[in-house]
């Protein structure tokens, strides 16, 4: 094995869709690629087949207490409306970010952090963001990892997602292998590991987070890049 760690250092490339490619430090032009039996692809294989793009997936995204954004497209966002409903045309501003309440290993709920005590709920048929903290309001994470996206998962109402109208409008809906239930989290502030109890409404944070802490300052703009995966370019926004 060479001593010299130059051989170790990779630079990386983000792509519009998301992914990242590796491309050795020392020797331009030469990345890292896999065969489809996931074997690293050497100088006898052919090009057909081979997979050099990585999807990007960050540990520690839905810790408790995080704030999060839950986008839809390069430049939209769930986001809750005045009127309680939700929307996946919202802007990717402090009107979209969600506090994340961490239930138990993979179940979360989210509450809206410009409405405090406003959480996102699936119940009679609806999907918004009126919930009040109880078990309507509890998701179940599923990763998707071909795309790096998330869809949320009735907890209460198994195998009942939340869903995207084309006009943003959310919905109850199944999993029919539409990505109209792909949402790709993107982290404005972390949280932390463990959960301080299961009971959002009754274990409300005294503490609020400072404006500046919400904003998405330039500073912070090329941390929160690195700590998402967008979805394609090609994915259609929604229109009001």
């Amino acid at each position: 094995m060479s001593k010299d760690k130059t051989c170790c250092e990779l630079c990386v490339h983000l792509q519009p869709n998301g992914c990242a490619i590796l491309e050795s430090a020392r020797n331009p032009g030469h990345t890292v690629m896999f065969n489809l039996q996931g074997k690293v692809a050497d100088d006898t294989t052919g090009y057909a087949g081979l997979s050099k793009e990585f999807v990007v997936h960050v540990k520690g995204v839905f810790h408790h207490g995080a704030i999060i954004l839950l986008n839809t497209s390069l430049c939209q966002a769930l986001s809750l409306r005045p009127d309680g409903s939700c929307s996946g045309a919202g802007q990717q501003q402090q009107e979209s970010y969600w506090k994340v309440h961490k239930i138990a290993t993979g179940v979360c709920m989210f509450e809206s952090v410009r409405n405090p005590r406003m959480y996102l709920k699936i119940k009679d048929d609806q999907c918004n963001g009126t919930g009040t903290g109880d078990e309507y309001c509890h998701f179940k994470i599923k990763k998707n990892f071909e795309t790096g996206s998330v869809s949320l998962e009735s907890v209460r109402n198994k195998g009942i997602y939340v869903g995207l109208l084309p006009d943003g409008q959310t919905k109850p809906v199944i999993n029919t292998g539409e990505r109209n239930i792909f949402f790709y989290p993107q982290v404005i502030k972390f949280g932390r590991e463990e959960p301080t109890g299961t009971s959002a409404a009754a274990n409300q944070e005294k503490k609020d987070f400072r404006e500046s802490q919400l904003q998405p300052a330039k500073a912070q703009k090329p941390v929160s890049q690195s700590l998402s995966t967008f979805p394609p370019s090609s994915k259609q926004q929604f229109t009001n």
